[in-house]
């Protein structure tokens, strides 16, 4: 009898078991239930996070918007696309980027190097009357995203223009990159509040080459990052052909800590000022002649 009991409960046991390992991936919930899941047996992801990623709290979750299947529109070399649901893309990025995060160990606080790598997991949304287009890279044990918005023309110009309007990265201090964090756990680091970055006219992509260094701020309004973009060039909105747009630099970059004005296309100056010098060669030896000419037709003897 007692063999006969330990029979059903081991049975039992082991349609538990295999019922749950049958059960498939379901998605956490918070702002980011599109974009990490987890399984019914182990923990959540490594950065899944309840925290939002969006300055919005009305802003819906990037996700993937072109249906698995439909071709998509080819995308610049090394670029960061999004697509809309039709295929085209609708928001472009490109840049490499460092990130200088500052954690606290057993010695003291340490800071460590992350390099963007060369070709991320690219997510992101594409900006709507309602929602606010987002770019979002993601690699092992990290999470950078960029938050774009549509500014309304302003008195001066009449011309409307985006911007950036946050930057956040996830990312966990437990992991093997952070030696001796006492501190280890998920972690995210944001911009601060009213953030305007790379403000650009509708219809033309930003560049940069250097911009200048972008603190990140946890909780606290402690600043935990320090974000070093390079060779920066974004269109988040009006993409045609799917290309980025006609650029507009930025005024100045910052090299070796100096703030230095960026070196602007100088063909229309040159052009300019060569061809008012020509003229006034011109008029010059013009009046040389004239004066040459008259002077040999002078009648000296009507001088005696």
């Amino acid at each position: 009898m007692l063999t006969l009991s330990l029979f059903f409960q081991v049975a039992t046991a082991s349609t538990f078991v295999y019922h749950e390992l049958e059960q498939p991936l379901r998605l956490h919930g918070g702002v980011d239930n599109q974009l990490f899941a987890t399984d019914s047996i182990g923990g959540p992801d490594l950065l899944e996070d309840d925290v939002a990623l969006t300055t919005k709290d009305t802003v819906s979750p990037p996700s993937r918007s072109t249906p698995p299947g439909l071709p998509k529109q080819p995308a610049p070399e090394f670029a960061f696309p999004v697509w809309d649901s039709d295929g085209n893309l609708c928001l472009l990025g490109k840049f490499s980027a460092t990130f200088a995060i500052t954690y606290t160990s057993q010695g003291g606080d340490q800071t460590i190097s992350v390099k963007l790598p060369e070709q991320p997991t690219t997510k992101g949304r594409c900006g709507t009357s309602e929602q606010d287009p987002v770019l979002e890279l993601s690699w092992p044990g990290f999470r950078f995203s960029m938050i774009f918005t549509k500014n309304q023309p302003t008195e001066k110009n009449g011309i409307p223009s985006w911007s950036v309007i946050s930057l956040e990265l996830l990312y966990n201090t437990a992991g093997p990159l952070f030696p001796g964090s006492t501190n280890g756990g998920k972690k995210t680091a944001r911009s601060a509040d009213n953030t305007t970055l790379f403000e650009t006219p509708f219809g033309k992509s930003y560049f940069c080459p250097s911009p200048e260094v972008i603190p990140l701020y946890d909780s606290k309004r402690n600043k935990v990052t320090i974000v070093r973009l390079h060779d920066v060039q974004l269109q988040p909105y009006d993409v045609k052909n799917g290309v980025f747009s006609a650029v507009q630099r930025c005024s100045q970059v910052k090299i070796g800590g100096m703030v230095e004005p960026f070196p602007q296309d100088e063909t229309v100056p040159i052009a300019v000022g060569s061809t008012l010098a020509v003229m006034a060669i011109l008029t010059v030896l013009g009046y040389a002649i004239y004066r040459s000419v008259m002077v040999r037709r002078v009648d000296y003897t009507t001088m005696e």
